[in-house]
């Protein structure tokens, strides 16, 4: 899912409880709070001396474990922080978006957004995880290993 996506599928769910569901099936909860929300400009070079460009925005969600509390998340108070954060720095819209998230429980990771189920009063985001990947090996002619 690219930025604008993420945002403007917040905006389209305006005033809904909002949910981040990992990959085995458990929620983010407690007292969480989107920490930041950083651009990355990711100059690359492949295993096969391939040169790569791309733009990734990571929003980074916390938990404070040493709270009792819950924090009630809803798309709106999402949209409140993105819209801060926008005067700050501008998004970048076909940026690929991960959300970073990582507690006592759970190793830090940047996880991608699976697919977002929208309904009445609800938005859950489910997260998961891209494998690496040899990228000359997604060439038709290069088979993996070949040249790394």
């Amino acid at each position: 899912m690219n930025t604008s996506t993420f945002i403007h599928t917040l905006i389209s769910n305006s005033n809904k409880e909002l949910y981040f569901t990992l990959p085995d099936g458990s929620r983010i909860a407690g007292d969480l709070h989107i920490t930041e929300i950083q651009n990355h400009q990711v100059d690359s070079v492949d295993c096969g001396g391939n040169m790569h460009a791309y733009q990734e925005t990571v929003v980074q969600l916390w938990i404070n474990e040493r709270s009792g509390k819950t924090a009630e998340w809803t798309t709106d108070k999402a949209i409140k922080i993105i819209d801060i954060v926008g005067k700050k720095i501008e998004y970048i819209d076909d940026a690929e978006l991960f959300i970073e998230f990582g507690d006592s429980a759970h190793p830090t990771m940047k996880y991608s957004v699976k697919e977002v189920e929208a309904d009445t009063g609800v938005v859950n985001i489910h997260l998961n995880v891209k494998p690496t990947v040899c990228k000359p090996s997604l060439t038709q002619t290069t088979k993996a290993g070949a040249c790394c």
